[in-house]
């Protein structure tokens, strides 16, 4: 083996060592003197105790930057209920990047401050972290966090901020029995702290209105205050209780001195009747309360205050209550009422409800047993609308995180989508020109119209309304439909050039087109809008909160296809046979005067009809609730008739009773919202009074929010189920229960969260040391002490890896290099004469390739150059083929079968001959 081959393969072994080297993860050690510190500050509720500890963090971090030395980092992580960066870590000659994050205030978890401080820690630093707070922690586990950051070796310091020495007052909770009965004496029992004995007022408000008045004294510490009451009707009622200290030094921080109950009061179901025309619900009200119910009657403005108030009704009426009435909010209210929280909902009849009341498309139709969307009414007549909306630089204001704009712009994409078959429909926004975002045609393929109408911005200056009247007119006049609207929306003080447009809206009028005006706000135009819809003889609204504009524009469209009220006399008919208007003598009924138009949905069941097969009275369960839609009125207007009829009280009462919620006796529910948990518990009995085991509940908890969550309830024990529920929003929160094997709501309460939790947890410095000392690291008293621990060496690791990985490439691509060229020629014959002591030549480099060429050392003289050498080497192939040529070819072989080889055996040996 030549002397360039045994060095190939000792090159390609080093480059296979360097390689599996490579694997086995390598490091290289070397000491650091650098240090990474990650603050973690405080910024919960409970911190507002604390006059000044926003000057203490800020004093605390200058000090802290005194401190670092070259290469050191800085960086800070706030924490409430939660944890973020605040501040990514930098050096002291590096500007700081600070953000202000949004963090939940309402709670403290330093299990999520040190878990977020652990994630910002470098890789090539030794790390530690500060925690700066009061220690109340009420949320997550800070010592099994601390037992993380010790396994990944950083210590935690700690810099207590404790508030105790300032006077305080608080409520911390209030507690009252779950279930009673209708003037029942039972107490209130409020728990109290406070810092110092003191004389304090207190006020009890029972579903919003203030029940009691009175004085106290609050022993210092926690104490308890004992308040009788007595039940009231039946129904879930809300208790809250008011502390207030005399001496305003002890009411540093007024949100923690509420507090709050439910209970559950047994009795006749309860109904809140809201209507729209008030006093015409009287009927109404007197038949259900003749039928054993418990009412409450109310305007729009008698809307409860929150879902939690809502589901303290049993059936909910809506009496021609326009849903422009109702917030979006409260509409979300209804829907999650019925569908979550079992409660019943009855929807009345009238020229402002359903349809025309602008419910169609809203969460209310959604619980509906009927739609109110009559694109498939055969007997509607067709319909050319144009929509002139006000795009105006008034536009662009913010309403409930939505521009003005936004809302006009979904608010006829709406409109277009009630539209069907046989109508048109055309979308000008108008400022000082008219730009048809969707020129009047007809409402197919309605996708990419709806797209480029949401997609509009704002213009500038205000509308000019001469210019939207008449670009509409001039469309509306070439439409060959049966109806033809205009819908005008303009800024009720930004309505340009309105002089002689009166009588441009007459005109129009003669030539049959109607015109309905929105005003958004009331303003100086207002007045002058108002006249321009009565030339029209259309319809006005005025409407303050433009986040009610889609309500209002799907009311208009219904309204103006003259198809969604069919007023004239007509009997009740029977429908599909049902208990609630079982034995119920229809021939006698006098005739109603009329309803409005809906369409029955596929599940719902329509018991009583109208004209041509119209539902009069239907109903369904939609989801833990029912619902049910009475289309014609219960008042003087199209049921005057009715009013004398002894029939109506029976149908009413027995259709509220097949509505209204209807707990189970036997199973009663609680729940607890002190802490940063939902305690949600229920128990069981069975028919002997024993606790029901067998049992499988689930409860179905509203948050003030709006939004729902499901909770499955486990076994706690014989009859018992208990479930928690982690919480961070203040407010009321409505829970019912149901039996997933029937189905049925079994249970209702509620529990109010008043007070941030922060202001009810004590502060703990204790356990900051604790954490300190499990970490190993040390309980601060300023800011400069913080990059002064560096006692302990601290070792970087630089992986070896890429460097043996890039060695072994090298090598492996020299050793094919050298096997492919071989040495040169001169380090070859070098080696060589080195080995015997001779010098080398030449013609010694010549022989030795001759001789690995095969052929034979030349018998001449010596060559005495390597010129001589290289004429040598062209000759010989020549003179090898000539002795070749001259030399007799040897006899073949002939292959004899069956003489032991094989025919394979013999081509080989014939081709090796040759």
């Amino acid at each position: 083996m030549s002397r360039a081959e045994r060095l190939s393969h000792a090159l390609l072994l080093l480059a296979g060592v360097s390689s599996l080297a490579a694997f086995a993860g390598p490091r290289w050690g070397h000491r650091i003197d650098r240090l990474a510190v990650i603050v973690a500050v405080d910024r919960s509720r409970s911190m507002e105790r604390l006059p000044d500890a926003e000057a203490r963090v800020a004093r605390f971090e200058r000090e802290a930057a005194g401190g670092m030395r070259d290469g050191d980092r800085l960086g800070r992580v706030v924490y409430g209920a939660g944890a973020a960066t605040g501040q990514a870590l930098h050096e002291r000659a590096i500007p700081p990047s600070s953000t202000e994050v949004p963090i939940d205030r309402d709670g403290t978890d330093l299990a999520a401050a040190i878990d977020r401080s652990l994630s910002e820690r470098p890789d090539d630093a030794p790390a530690r972290i500060v925690l700066l707070g009061d220690g109340a922690s009420n949320r997550g586990d800070a010592l099994a966090a601390a037992a993380r950051a010790v396994a990944a070796g950083v210590p935690i310091d700690v810099l207590p901020m404790s508030a105790t020495a300032r006077r305080e007052l608080r409520v911390s909770s209030v507690r009252a029995p779950s279930r009673l009965d209708e003037r029942e004496a039972f107490e209130l029992r409020v728990v109290t702290f406070a810092t110092e004995r003191c004389e304090a007022e207190v006020r009890v408000s029972l579903d919003g209105a203030i029940a009691h008045r009175g004085r106290v004294t609050v022993e210092a510490g926690e104490g308890m205050l004992s308040l009788p009451q007595t039940a009231p009707g039946p129904g879930m009622h809300r208790y809250e209780v008011e502390v207030i200290p005399r001496d305003p030094t002890l009411d540093r921080v007024p949100e923690d001195n509420l507090g709050g109950s439910f209970v559950r009061v047994r009795g006749p179901a309860s109904v809140l009747v809201l209507e729209g025309d008030p006093g015409a619900s009287a009927p109404l009200s007197e038949a259900l309360r003749q039928g054993g119910f418990r009412v409450v009657e109310g305007g729009t403005w008698g809307f409860p205050a929150d879902l939690a108030a809502l589901s303290s009704y049993d059936l909910l009426v809506l009496s021609d209550v326009p849903a422009r009435a109702l917030s979006t909010e409260q509409l979300e209210w209804i829907r999650t009422y019925v569908r979550d929280l079992g409660g019943g909902l009855w929807l009345m009849g009238g020229d402002r409800s359903l349809g025309p009341g602008g419910y169609a498309r809203t969460p209310v139709e959604e619980v509906s047993p009927v739609s109110f969307d009559l694109r498939q009414e055969r007997r509607r007549a067709s319909l050319a609308e144009v929509i002139s909306i006000d795009y105006s630089g008034s536009m662009t204001a913010v309403v409930g995180g939505y521009t003005k704009i936004r809302l006009a712009n979904e608010a006829a994409a709406r409109s277009a989508l009630l539209l069907g078959q046989g109508d048109q429909l055309g979308v000008a926004h108008v400022d000082t020109s008219t730009t048809w975002t969707m020129p009047l045609g007809p409402v197919d393929n309605l996708e990419p119209v709806l797209r480029r109408i949401r997609a509009v911005g704002a213009g500038g200056g205000g509308i000019i309304v001469p210019t939207a009247l008449a670009d509409a007119y001039r469309a509306l006049r070439a439409a060959r439909t049966d109806l033809r609207h205009l819908l005008l929306f303009a800024d009720g003080d930004d309505a340009e050039e309105m002089t002689g447009c009166a009588l441009t809206v007459a005109t129009a009028f003669r030539d049959g087109i109607t015109t309905s005006v929105v005003s958004l706000g009331r303003g100086a135009d207002t007045p002058e809008l108002e006249r321009l819809s009565r030339e029209g003889h259309g319809r006005f609204y005025l409407v303050e909160d433009a986040l009610r504009l889609p309500t209002v524009f799907a009311q208009e469209t219904i309204l103006a296809t003259r198809a969604a009220i069919r007023e004239e006399p007509f009997r009740a008919l029977p429908s599909l046979p049902d208990a609630v208007t079982a034995g119920l003598d229809l021939a006698s009924a006098p005739p109603l005067g009329g309803y409005v138009v809906t369409l029955p949905k596929p599940r719902g069941a329509v018991l009583l009809r109208a004209i041509d097969g119209d539902p009069l009275l239907a109903s369904w369960s939609a989801g833990a609730g029912h619902a049910a839609v009475f289309t014609s009125d219960g008042k003087d207007r199209w049921g005057a008739g009715w009013l004398r009829w002894p029939g109506r009280a029976r149908l009413w009462s027995s259709l509220a009773r097949s509505l209204a919620r209807q707990d189970d006796g036997r199973v009663r529910a609680e729940a607890d919202a002190t802490g940063a948990v939902l305690q949600v518990r229920a128990t069981a009995v069975d028919a002997d009074g024993r606790g029901d085991a067998l049992r499988r509940l689930t409860a179905r908890v509203a948050l003030p929010d709006g939004s729902t969550r499901e909770l499955p309830l486990d076994p706690a024990g014989a009859g018992t189920y208990a479930a928690d529920l982690p919480i961070t929003v203040r407010g009321a929160y409505a829970v019912a229960v149901r039996d997933e094997a029937s189905g049925a709501l079994v249970a209702s309460t509620g529990a109010l969260r008043t007070a941030a939790e922060e202001f009810r947890a004590t502060d703990d410095p204790g356990l900051l040391a604790r954490i300190a000392s499990m970490t190993g690291g040390r309980v601060l008293r300023s800011g400069a002490e913080v990059f002064s621990a560096r006692a302990a060496p601290r070792y970087g690791w630089t992986p070896l890896a890429p460097w043996l990985l890039r060695l072994g490439l090298l090598l492996g691509v020299a050793s094919v290099l050298l096997r492919r060229l071989g040495l040169p020629g001169r380090w070859e014959s070098g080696a060589r004469a080195s080995a015997s002591g001779r010098p080398a030549t030449p013609l010694r480099g010549a022989a030795r390739v001759e001789r690995t060429r095969g052929a034979p050392t030349p018998s001449g003289p010596r060559a005495t150059s390597a010129v001589e050498a290289l004429r040598a080497r062209r000759r010989e192939p020549a003179a090898a083929t000539k002795r070749r040529e001259r030399e007799p070819a040897a006899p073949r072989r002939a292959v004899v079968p069956g003489d032991g080889a094989s025919t394979l055996s013999a081509l080989k040996a014939a081709r090796r001959r040759r």
